[in-house]
């Protein structure tokens, strides 16, 4: 975009709160990414629609983050706008609880416990919005969060604001329809059964405090190629745990976490990546491919 400025100065007048040349880094799990060109906080989950019909109709690139856990940003920065969703209106009623996808999983779990509302207290300590979790189906432990949605409101561009039920979204292994088109989650009902007591919050996060490692870390970054190979395993078994490129290394907790130990940048983590990739397949004969998106400057996708 060679005139920042000036849309700086035309969206400034219907989003006064919009800001310039913002640091991406602490918006993110590992810490990483340099400076978006323009950014904006949501709170309002009806701003998101009109945003982006701005974007549009302005030619300027935007992103939209959630709880920033499967986004690696580029070291220079994002160059358009940066869409900050932290809208986390939270309703329940009866056994469905409607929150707004920038809404911590965490919270609309806590918000159903305390409703007596169960089904998905195993997906606890996964990071990140509902709406992220339900554009990559998350799941944990057997339980997948689109086991339990009922009906998702999109904005769609052709056909603006839309709702569609489970069905529609193809919910399979860590992904969904949403990874096949540009639809945005705005709001996500959930129809939960009754919480069971056996499921004691404190002791799945006691659980899952074993197995994964603290710090600048983003869950799991390589997705289990089957049910029965698991990538943690086989990026133990390839003897890749504690391999670090710069600042960026493989937890020596659990092989399929990756952690930033300082200044680990996108340029460091791909080439980890690519690394644990190759040994993998030269080793087993098995494709790993990311949970997490990986863009350059300009939102294009970065393969690993």
């Amino acid at each position: 975009m060679s005139d920042i400025v000036g849309i700086y100065n035309k969206i400034k007048k219907i989003f006064p709160n919009v800001q310039q040349n913002v640091p991406i880094a602490p918006f993110t799990a590992y810490k990483i990414g340099g400076n978006a060109d323009l950014y904006y906080e949501v709170k309002n989950i009806d701003e998101i629609p009109k945003l982006i019909q701005f974007a549009e109709s302005n030619y300027l690139s935007y992103f939209l983050l959630g709880g920033g856990c499967n986004t690696i940003f580029s070291d220079k920065g994002f160059r358009g706008l940066l869409i900050h969703n932290k809208a986390d209106k939270i309703i329940v009623e009866g056994d469905r609880v409607t929150a707004d996808s920038g809404a911590m999983l965490g919270l609309v779990i806590a918000e159903a416990k305390k409703n007596n509302l169960g089904g998905i207290i195993k997906l606890v300590a996964l990071p990140g919005t509902i709406g992220g979790a339900v554009y990559g189906n998350a799941g944990a432990q057997g339980v997948e969060i689109g086991d339990f949605v009922e009906k998702v409101k999109l904005f769609d561009n052709k056909k603006g604001v839309i709702e569609e039920d489970n069905a529609y979204f193809q919910f399979s292994y860590r992904t969904s329809i949403l990874k096949q088109n540009a639809q945005i989650v705005l709001r996500v009902t959930l129809k939960l059964p009754p919480l069971d007591p056996r499921n004691a919050t404190a002791e799945v996060l006691q659980f899952r405090a074993q197995k994964q490692p603290k710090g600048k870390v983003a869950g799991s970054f390589f997705k289990n190629p089957s049910k029965d190979k698991a990538a943690g395993y086989l990026i133990d078994k390839a003897g890749l745990k504690g391999t670090s490129v710069g600042d960026m290394e493989v937890s020596q907790l659990h092989g399929n976490w990756l952690i930033n130990k300082g200044n680990g940048t996108q340029e460091d983590l791909v080439k980890l990546a690519r690394k644990l990739k190759e040994e993998v397949k030269k080793q087993f004969d098995t494709e790993l491919n990311p949970e997490n998106i990986l863009i350059d400057e300009y939102g294009n996708r970065i393969d690993i």
